[in-house]
């Protein structure tokens, strides 16, 4: 069964069982107009805050679902073009979207995208229409550096807040965003890929990574984005 199908399943039980207290009110009160219903009515109230908080809990759980279905989706049509790629779940920051505006103006980068990390190449993916579609290369041996930077997670385009906080790998985990910045900007940590394009002018490419696969939730600082950092800038000097 569907995860839909599932949570219109469950739906429908709780609102059978609404019904059926609905129902049993009704007939209590017309055969006996003067019993005490007061307790009925607590069950009635347990019975709808409980309805309601597992139809919330079911919606939350069946959107978590279906991102993770679009990413695996994903993953796997990526994985069927070159097996050997390691994956990262991620998500663009205002800087990423204008490099891709630049390189492909006919595509608007969603909040979910992959990025794929191989042996020569770092390459941006994203899931159009069950259609897997690379949006932008980075080759290992055009890239300067890896580091961790804080960045806006607005769409205001306002790009990084301070430097790069981490060379090749070396990230620090005291480090926290400076306070200020646009207005009501919130600032996270990305991770910062330096490089230089084709034409030989300067760029960078900054993604939030997010927690798992189907997840919105992003790393902060830590030992998990120090280890990815640490492992691209290992990428790049081996390739």
């Amino acid at each position: 069964m569907s995860p839909a199908r599932r949570l219109a399943t469950l739906r429908w039980v709780i609102v059978a069982v609404w019904l059926v207290l609905l129902i049993t009110r009704i007939v209590v009160v017309s055969t006996a107009p003067g019993v005490d219903l007061s307790w009925y009515g607590i069950v009635e109230f347990g019975a709808i805050a409980l309805g309601v908080v597992v139809i919330v809990v079911a919606v939350v759980r069946t959107a978590t679902a279906r991102r993770r279905q679009a990413d695996e989706a994903l993953a796997l049509a990526i994985r069927r073009i070159d097996p050997t790629v390691w994956l990262v779940p991620a998500a663009p920051t205002p800087e990423l979207r204008g490099i891709v505006d630049e390189v492909r103006p006919d595509t608007h980068l969603g909040s979910r995208v992959t990025w794929a990390f191989g042996a020569t190449e770092a390459s941006l993916w994203e899931l159009d229409e069950r259609r897997a579609t690379r949006l932008l290369v980075i080759r290992w041996s055009r890239v300067v550096h890896v580091g961790l930077e804080d960045v806006a997670e607005g769409f205001d385009g306002s790009g990084r807040l301070d430097g790069a906080a981490a060379a090749d790998g070396a990230g620090r985990p005291g480090d926290s965003p400076r306070p200020g910045g646009s207005g009501a900007a919130r600032r996270a940590c990305a991770v910062a890929i330096h490089h230089v394009r084709p034409d030989d002018t300067p760029a960078v490419a900054t993604f939030f990574v997010r927690s798992a696969p189907g997840s919105r939730r992003l790393l902060g600082r830590g030992p998990r984005l120090d280890r990815l950092v640490a492992d691209l800038a290992r990428e790049r000097i081996v390739a």
